[in-house]
């Protein structure tokens, strides 16, 4: 939606962004920001859903669609950048000459003087007021010819602003955002109660010690063995020592393992090829001959 105000005639009694901003307040001669009362403040209050009420949002978060739609674009096309926090509505950023400019189209026509120091009036035309945000100042013809998007990014649109004192602070002091300083606090909490559990940890130890009778320490073969310890002489167990593992003769115990479950599927395949499934007796088998054929059973 565009701006609504311009066959709207300029009053005296209306505040300087009343056209401009195309506010819907019809009680009173000032826009909404001039008709807030509220003192200015760095954060304002903005409620959540499933949070509550933060200190997130702007000035002008519940003026209507239009002064809120004047004052966000405003602010886009402020340079040098201007942080919500530093913005005082309506005095800073101030508006003074977009808002002499934004005129000149709404009356159609800005003046010039001549050589003689008489007047001369130009015309100023661009597109209607009805297809321009509030905030942006109307395209010219050729712009709209060659497709100009009418955003915070064409020149036009853009004015620079004084400096306050806070641009001579922020540059001596680094700005912190409300979010570093929240990570900050937390790191803060955290480190302290780490320290605290630690020094509780510490002192814990020391009260177990002097209560706890002094042992010896283990010496030779009582001393307990270390992870990578353990881990090798696992590994000895299973595959045996380096002069076993490089004698020419050594069989790895997993070769091993297949070699037998190969040997007992080629026996159970020879006894299906020459048709004898039925199983030998077991009577007169030793324990060790007995379970040899039971895996067979089972593996074949």
């Amino acid at each position: 939606m565009g701006t609504l105000t311009a066959d709207c005639p300029r009053l005296d009694a209306h505040c300087p962004h009343k056209l401009a901003t195309s506010c819907r307040l019809t009680s009173t001669w000032n826009c909404c920001a001039c008709a807030d009362e509220r003192p200015h403040s760095r954060t304002y209050a903005v409620y959540i859903d499933g949070v509550g009420f933060v200190q997130r949002g702007t000035r002008w978060q519940s003026y209507c669609w239009f002064c809120k739609e004047f004052w966000n674009n405003r602010l886009a096309c402020t340079y040098p950048s201007l942080e919500t926090s530093q913005t005082k509505i309506p005095q800073i950023p101030d508006q003074s000459e977009f808002l002499q400019r934004w005129f000149e189209f709404h009356q159609g026509y800005r003046l010039a003087r001549r050589s003689d120091e008489t007047e001369q009036r130009i015309a100023v035309i661009g597109e209607p007021f009805g297809e321009v945000s509030p905030g942006f100042l109307p395209r010219t013809l050729d712009q709209l010819r060659s497709g100009r998007v009418n955003d915070h990014t064409r020149p036009e649109n853009r004015f620079r602003r004084e400096r306050i004192q806070e641009d001579n602070e922020s540059e001596q002091v680094p700005h912190q955002t409300l979010e570093d300083a929240l990570d900050s606090l937390l790191e803060e909490v955290s480190d302290e109660e780490t320290g605290q559990r630690a020094s509780e940890e510490t002192s814990q130890l020391l009260e177990r010690d002097a209560t706890m009778p002094r042992q010896r320490e283990p010496r030779g073969l009582s001393r307990p063995l270390s992870r990578s310890d353990r881990a090798r002489q696992n590994i000895t167990r299973l595959f045996g020592t380096r002069e076993e593992i490089n004698a020419p003769d050594y069989q790895s115990p997993i070769s091993g393992m297949f070699s037998r479950a190969w040997d007992r599927f080629s026996q159970a395949e020879a006894r299906r090829a020459t048709g004898d499934t039925v199983a030998p007796p077991v009577d007169t088998l030793s324990p060790p001959e007995r379970r040899e054929i039971e895996q067979q059973i089972i593996w074949g």
